[in-house]
């Protein structure tokens, strides 16, 4: 399957929550080994882990952040030196069932994007402690990594490894806003089936001017992540020049729509909408999970900003 495919897929299929986190996680899966299998040279510290992640035997997780803040060069302080990493990785998605992590880690201390290498590291080994976190997102697992004198193989070229990471996040951008314009979906959908069948005043309150409202501005919302969304699904599956420009504007969008539904459908629900007996709160809860999940919405807004001025001045 095509990557402009699974990024239809990966929306259409969150109509249902399950749906949405099976298709989340093979995305990612099935993104990664094309990324992995199309290599033209495959490092040696690959070549044991691609036949595992090819037949699902093994789980990889990528250990970028080391707490608050979004991603930056200098936001890395696990140190990388004579094979071996020391430091702290939170939050790691999946970190407490995965197999291995790619960690980014610093090699230099010129303040620069090549002081940042990646690495890989076997998190069964010795030298690694995973602790796992409490996330507002209880149907995901985020973790701790602690790495003390743990073994690393290098991944890439040395200092290369931010160049890396940008691109890693502008393609994981488009595959998240697929399911977050697919989360704010059913979050429109909910809330408009609840408006149809929830009667006051002897009436449907969908009948009543500012439900209706608050709808349309629901549908507006996701209707224009989508439409971002799919050119950022075009950039990406042409390999195009605007793909980060297409990236950033996707995520920004559908993280925007995604919080604009889940928000408003508890406000349709009203009382109900915030006990445990309705879905709303777990659509709620996604939708700002992953808004921090590749850096903040601000992150996103002003790294679209400079790509353009960037672009323009060229």
């Amino acid at each position: 399957m095509g990557r402009l495919r699974r990024c239809g897929a990966l929306c259409g299929s969150a109509t249902k929550l399950r749906h949405c986190l099976r298709w989340n996680f093979g995305a990612f899966r099935s993104f990664t080994e094309d990324s992995l299998v199309g290599m033209r040279d495959v490092p040696t510290s690959l070549q044991k882990w691609l036949p595992k992640i090819a037949s699902g035997d093994a789980i990889g997780t990528l250990a970028l952040f080391e707490g608050k803040g979004n991603p930056s060069p200098k936001a890395v302080k696990v140190t990388a030196n004579g094979g071996v990493l020391n430091g702290v990785k939170r939050p790691v998605a999946d970190g407490a069932i995965a197999d291995f992590a790619v960690v980014a880690a610093r090699t230099g201390s010129s303040g620069r994007e090549s002081d940042i290498s990646l690495f890989i590291v076997d998190l069964k080994a010795g030298g690694v402690e995973v602790k796992s976190l409490t996330n507002i997102d209880l149907t995901r697992g985020q973790a701790e990594i602690a790495f003390k004198d743990a073994k690393a193989e290098p991944l890439g070229a040395p200092g290369e490894g931010w160049s890396v990471i940008t691109q890693v996040l502008d393609r994981a951008a488009v595959l998240m806003a697929f399911e977050q314009v697919g989360g704010a979906d059913r979050a429109l959908e909910m809330g408009r089936d609840y408006a149809l069948d929830r009667i006051a005043f002897g009436r449907p309150i969908g009948s009543f001017q500012a439900v209706k409202h608050m709808l349309a501005d629901m549908y507006v919302s996701a209707t224009l992540a989508r439409s971002n969304c799919y050119y950022g699904a075009w950039a990406l599956s042409t390999n195009a020049g605007e793909l980060p420009e297409a990236a950033a504007a996707a995520r920004i969008s559908a993280t925007q729509a995604f919080q604009h539904c889940a928000k408003n459908n508890i406000q349709v629900h009203g009382g109900m909408g915030f006990t445990w007996e309705f879905d709303c709160h777990m659509y709620y809860r996604r939708a700002n999970a992953v808004a921090l999940g590749l850096g903040s919405l601000s992150y996103w807004e002003d790294a679209l900003i400079d790509r353009m001025r960037k672009k323009n001045a060229a």
